[in-house]
């Protein structure tokens, strides 16, 4: 099964710790990856100052500290992300038509679909290699030009196709989540997910807290959503707007609670 960059850096960050530098052949045999892809997570790590570059790889910095803090943030993003995934993918229905975006947050909802004949339509490589092992589903590839850094197809004839296409749902990340919409780092991202919108009846927003956070650059505006899934609380600013709106908010904690109290009572 393909594992999410954060499951791979943390593998990473384990050998490191133990073995104090590994180098792209390491990262490679380890984690059964191309080497672009070794590259992408050496590149990742660099970024985030919890390694040091060496010829050929990555090794450990003087302080400890900052790779145990960082690991610390990978797995409570990555369970996070899970969790969004599993009340996310709950709402998918037999027979349904999805689209689902490129995200990592949405590769968990990928992972996560129990319906059963459904027809998935996406461009992300990466939930194609999810999906492409079952039998029970179709997936529908929207064909276009290989960006191989961010695992996607790209092109006017992904937003030519969806124009073909009817959805029932689809289901988009974002890189930002401001008081204003929803924030992305190419302008391509914003015309994508604006077809992927007009062209279904319902869109499902998949975002972690860190979302509520970072900033971005284009915007797709809040009318093109329907419901906004997290997993934690939406800071009160941005809860008003979506209110406002009548976006509905779907929090783990708070559904988890749900479906412990209804347990108990059964």
């Amino acid at each position: 099964m393909m594992m999410y960059q954060e499951e791979r850096l943390l593998k990473i960050l384990d050998y490191i710790n133990e073995h104090h530098a590994m180098s792209v052949m390491d990262i490679c045999s380890l984690l059964d990856v191309s080497r672009d892809t070794a590259r992408r997570d050496i590149v990742k790590l660099v970024q985030e100052g919890v390694v040091i570059r060496t010829h050929g790889g990555v090794a450990l910095p003087q302080l400890k500290k900052e790779i145990a803090s960082y690991q610390e943030r990978l797995i409570d993003e990555t369970d996070s992300k899970s969790k969004i995934g599993k009340i996310a993918a709950k709402l998918v229905q037999d027979r349904e038509t999805v689209i689902l975006d490129v995200s990592t947050t949405v590769q968990s909802v990928a992972e996560q679909i129990s319906a059963k004949n459904i027809t998935v339509v996406t461009h992300s490589i990466d939930i194609v290699g999810i999906l492409s092992g079952r039998e029970d589903l179709q997936v529908y590839v929207l064909g276009g030009y290989l960006h191989t850094k961010n695992r996607l197809l790209y092109g006017p004839s992904v937003i030519d196709k969806l124009r073909e296409l009817r959805a029932d749902k689809a289901f988009i990340g974002a890189t930002s989540i401001r008081t204003d919409g929803l924030y992305f780092p190419y302008e391509d991202d914003v015309s994508v997910k604006k077809e992927m919108a007009r062209r279904s009846d319902q869109v499902i927003v998949v975002a972690d807290f860190t979302k509520f956070t970072s900033k971005s650059v284009y915007r797709l505006d809040f009318d093109f959503v329907d419901i906004l899934i997290t997993d934690q609380e939406v800071p009160n600013e941005i809860r008003e707007v979506l209110h406002n709106k009548n976006i509905a908010i779907i929090q783990c904690e708070e559904n988890d609670k749900y479906e412990e109290d209804n347990k108990d009572e059964s």
